[in-house]
């Protein structure tokens, strides 16, 4: 059996709508974390408007936010996977489906002459993310709404292998954070990455937003201790939700890394606003799909 071009864009649009409407529940609870542990009045009031606002969004089946981004598509693909069809047709059909249904606003526009096809669609977007896993018989897929207001503090830089790497991440994501304040609407995801090429740094910066689980710690230790060394410094600038002050800048902080080269290594900071818009599944050669950010994604459609 192999994964039919219709069932591949079904689960996609599944996903993107998923992604706008309905934050993974390991989001909400962080969310609900921080304000049970915020001591500043005006952060609290502030984490009360989010989460009211995630409730009605849920409810109403209507979109988190006014920007609802650019739709991403992160793939990993097994070995063993036979698709039916044009994957990368299936992910654009189902932009623009989402975009009519959800609906979506229409973000996409040509660079140079503004034209706008009214479907979040043209130009490369979708971006379609791929990575092979070897020995699979399946494929996740995790579908994302990138908005703009945190995209646009992604910033690297460049630091030499004569350096202490750790202290010069650190250093660059506290010098990030605080060019950055509230413009991208903390509490964010804070995202590191570091290593490889530029492209490559940039990549896993961006992937390692909306990494599955929420909250997971990288699987090296030595990494897993400086995401937590750097969320701890981060919540200490005390820049708090939404700029505002307070005890929760940041809800989570992730690092993905790569092999790079013996004279320099890049790193990659960026963000993702405190409404984490994504979500994953996993289909299988035989047709069976399993919604992993959101076990009950088939009654939500109901």
């Amino acid at each position: 059996m192999a994964i039919s071009e219709q069932l591949l864009k079904e689960v996609s649009l599944n996903l993107l709508k998923l992604a706008s409407m309905y934050l993974p529940d390991e989001v909400v609870e962080a969310l609900k974390k921080a304000r049970d542990n915020e001591t500043e009045p005006i952060a609290i009031k502030q984490l009360d408007a989010i989460l009211i606002n995630i409730g009605l969004s849920k409810d109403k089946k209507v979109a988190i936010c006014q920007d609802t981004g650019l739709p991403l598509f992160f793939i990993n693909l097994g070995t063993g996977v036979r698709l039916d069809g044009d994957p990368i047709r299936a992910f654009w059909d189902a932009a623009k489906i989402a975009t009519k249904e959800v609906p979506l606003r229409q973000n996409c526009i040509h660079p140079i002459t503004f034209k706008n096809l009214g479907t979040n669609t043209g130009w490369g977007i979708p971006a379609v993310h791929w990575e092979i896993v070897p020995e699979s018989d399946y494929m996740d897929i995790t579908a994302a709404t990138k908005g703009f207001g945190s995209e646009i503090h992604t910033a690297t830089a460049w630091v030499l292998t004569s350096e202490d790497i750790r202290k010069a991440a650190m250093r660059a994501v506290l010098d990030v954070v605080e060019d950055t304040m509230g413009e991208a609407c903390p509490p964010v995801i804070v995202s590191l990455g570091i290593g490889g090429t530029s492209d490559v740094s940039t990549y896993n910066a961006k992937k390692g937003l909306f990494r599955v689980p929420f909250g997971a710690d990288h699987p090296d230790p030595m990494i897993a201790e400086m995401e937590r060394e750097m969320l701890q410094a981060v919540n200490k600038t005390s820049l708090g939700p939404m700029g505002f002050g307070g005890n929760n800048y940041a809800l989570a902080l992730n690092i993905e890394i790569a092999g790079t080269h013996t004279s320099i290594v890049p790193i990659t900071v960026t963000f993702q606003c405190w409404a984490d818009r994504y979500a994953s599944a996993r289909i299988y050669n035989d047709g069976r799909v399993e919604y992993i950010s959101h076990p009950d994604a088939l009654a939500y459609f109901k």
